[in-house]
């Protein structure tokens, strides 16, 4: 969305009190998983001093229970880049337990998450996402870049072992791949080792259950949920925009996937779920949108008419 478009319609939203109604109508008592990538602190320190009035931050592993009558938000953060180190002071300040969702073999090593290398930019990173797995591979090894091979002069994109371990006693780290692969692009043999090599190189960094895991682009499909439950997982997150609860699909969990470098005003729309609608329409997923909404809209006119008096 253009900047002076987006203006536009993130005040014509606030003007509407559009964020209100939406907490009051469609949030409740419901969970909303807020997706980040790698925000600075100061931008997530705005977002949460918005919310810290008007919901209630929980665990990840909250996201699917029974609603106690208020919106309640989890924070995630995909890939486990380095920068996430410099927001602990932020998840301290606010009480928040955020779920990082790491590439396990990318953190605490000399190495680059893959799309981010300058070979892969230079290969556009888009095309190669839509490639099969061994030819994505198979190119940027020809170019110079193999995902397994430590490089001393590799840009260092995740997390160090060191500040995983300082983290570790505010933070829950889960599962993201090894490598950050498009799953569905993957044969059975990559894919199953990309979940299961995952959940184990996670339970030996941290020492903790590896229970959760992220889609990478939010991308999957009836193998990918299997696999993951075969693996041992409890749940997944999608990107599909909406609220859960206790009723959601725990493999299939919904989120607001926010832009990292978000205004204020610019978040408080984005939790709305309407400025996704651009991005549903690219992807020809109107009637899913539409249907989510009408479903939320059908439940509530339920509930109104169910409390009418006879």
């Amino acid at each position: 969305m253009k900047p002076l478009m987006r203006e536009i319609f993130t005040r014509a939203l606030l003007v509407a009190g559009v964020p209100t109604a939406v907490r009051a109508l469609l949030w409740r008592d419901r969970v909303a998983i807020l997706l980040y990538h790698d925000p600075t602190p100061a931008t997530l320190e705005a977002h949460l001093e918005y919310l810290k009035d008007k919901v209630e931050f929980v665990p990840l592993s909250e996201a699917n229970s029974r609603g106690n009558g208020r919106p309640r938000a989890a924070i995630t953060f995909d890939d486990g880049h380095v920068g996430n180190a410099d927001l602990l002071p932020i998840f301290v300040k606010y009480g928040v337990r955020p779920t990082i969702y790491i590439c396990s073999s990318v953190v605490a090593q000399q190495r680059t998450h893959w799309f981010l290398d300058p070979v892969a930019k230079h290969a556009d990173v888009k095309r190669l996402i839509r490639m099969k797995n061994d030819e994505r591979l198979a190119e940027l090894a020809a170019r110079g870049f193999r995902q397994d091979q430590l490089n001393e002069s590799a840009i260092v994109s995740g997390l160090s072992a060191a500040q995983i371990e300082t983290m570790r006693p505010y933070v829950d780290f889960q599962s993201h791949t090894r490598y950050h692969p498009t799953l569905t692009r993957c044969d059975d043999d990559e894919c199953f080792e990309e979940l299961a090599g995952s959940r184990i190189e996670v339970e030996r960094l941290v020492g903790k259950p590896c229970e959760h895991f992220a889609y990478p682009y939010g991308i999957y499909g009836p193998r990918e949920i299997a696999m993951l439950k075969v693996a041992g997982y409890k749940t997944a997150r999608t990107t599909d925009v909406g609220w859960n609860d206790q009723s959601s699909d725990p493999f299939r969990l919904k989120a607001f996937d926010i832009e990292d470098d978000s205004s204020v005003s610019w978040f408080a729309a984005q939790l709305t779920g309407f400025t996704l609608a651009p991005r549903y329409l690219r992807l020809g997923r109107v009637r899913r949108f539409c249907e989510r909404f009408r479903g939320r809209s059908r439940s509530l006119n339920q509930t109104s008419q169910a409390q009418r008096p006879q």
